[in-house]
């Protein structure tokens, strides 16, 4: 198929290609190409959208060069800033720029405004789970018809079962499955990566059940590079989808591992394990190159919205700490970004300072659209 269910990480969401496993054997040519016209049809208006968008973003941005504000694909929204856990790398439990959660009834009424504007909608915080109206605002996501990702550390999951029936796909974060080093990576209490695991593997027999994805994200950090290993066996054993990036440290690229042996031995581990196709691995394989060998890049934030609890609205993006506009005040993206543009300049060309799958994916879809298709056929 062209597509695939989800992205994991990177917060775009490209529907239907579900928890498939290994090809095999290879299917007939007449086969592949009944399945690529079904494929088609069932998503004609999303992939109409998406080839609309990068025709668009290719003539402003690569042809006439006028702007680096590409038009959004879909958004993200940090619907809190709070969080039950202290992992040292986050920079979003204590951000620079705070803002106050809104209403449950105003932000319902801000996916109203955003929905025809995207499709695809990547709920993080903080962490997610700790509003207590999370079930009302993803049931109303749903209402609108958002392909809805759900990014949760996963440890409320057991006491919050309701949420798995009112998203489209499920990224969990998980850095280790040795329960000394995840406990001190989280700063949690003790038990609390035995309750993740068996909440990963609940929430993990639920969705494959309805053929949804489950992708497992790891930060990867100098201290716990081993670890990595084991997350991506636990990820094979039962079938998730593994993802994986850097630690930011001050929201920069952390340029040192590249000097580290073991760092490089798991960069070609991954690698590997993406080429022959032993793991199912979160994006192209030049993609993950550029991600974890940390490759100079052009970024295009806009490409996904970033959206604060209250509706601020994010440009170019949340490390420069720069709000464009609000939700509330003014109810068109476009129109935030062209004020913020006008307002701040356009987007810096910062040669990609900080190698997340969002900020990579956003130079792949401008740069090398074809090569990140070619990841979903």
């Amino acid at each position: 198929m062209f597509f695939r269910a989800a992205t994991g990480y990177n917060g775009i969401s490209f529907p239907d290609r579900g928890s498939q496993t290994l090809r095999t054997p290879a299917p007939s040519a007449s086969h592949r190409l009944k399945a690529l016209v079904a494929y088609f049809r069932r998503n004609r208006s999303f992939l109409s959208r998406v080839f609309r968008q990068y025709a668009s973003n290719t003539l402003r941005v690569r042809v006439l060069k006028r702007t680096r504000v590409v038009e959004p694909l879909s958004a993200v929204f940090y619907v809190t800033h709070r969080c039950n856990l202290a992992c040292h790398y986050c920079t979003q439990k204590y951000p620079d720029v705070l803002s106050r959660e809104a209403s449950t009834e105003r932000t319902i009424d801000l996916l109203a405004t955003i929905r025809p504007q995207v499709g695809s909608l990547y709920i993080t915080g903080g962490e997610p789970l700790c509003r207590h109206d999370l079930e009302e605002i993803l049931a109303a996501a749903q209402k609108l018809r958002f392909f809805t990702i759900l990014h949760t550390n996963g440890v409320e999951l057991d006491r919050r079962p309701r949420v798995l029936d009112l998203i489209s796909s499920l990224v969990i974060s998980l850095d280790s499955v040795n329960e000394d080093h995840f406990d001190k990576v989280t700063h949690s209490a003790p038990g609390t990566t035995r309750r993740l695991l068996a909440n990963i593997l609940a929430a993990g027999r639920h969705l494959r059940d309805t053929h949804r994805p489950v992708t497992l994200n790891c930060v990867i950090g100098a201290t716990h590079l081993d670890d990595v290993y084991g997350v991506m066996d636990f990820c094979r054993q039962h079938d998730f989808i593994f993802s994986c990036c850097a630690a930011l440290q001050n929201d920069l690229t952390p340029y040192p591992l590249l000097a580290n042996p073991r760092y490089q031995k798991l960069v070609e581990h991954i690698l590997e394990s993406k080429r022959r196709k032993s793991l199912k691995i979160n994006g192209s394989l030049e993609e993950l190159e550029y991600i974890l060998k940390f490759r100079d890049f052009n970024c295009y934030p806009t490409l996904l919205a970033r959206i604060y609890p209250n509706g601020d609205v994010y440009y170019p993006c949340v490390p420069l700490k720069t709000v464009g506009g609000n939700l509330f005040e003014t109810p068109s993206l476009q129109e935030i970004y062209a004020r913020a543009r006008r307002k701040f300049g356009d987007i810096p060309d910062c040669r990609g300072r900080c190698h997340l799958y969002s900020n990579v994916t956003s130079h792949f879809y401008v740069h090398k659209f074809w090569n990140l298709a070619a990841e979903y056929k």
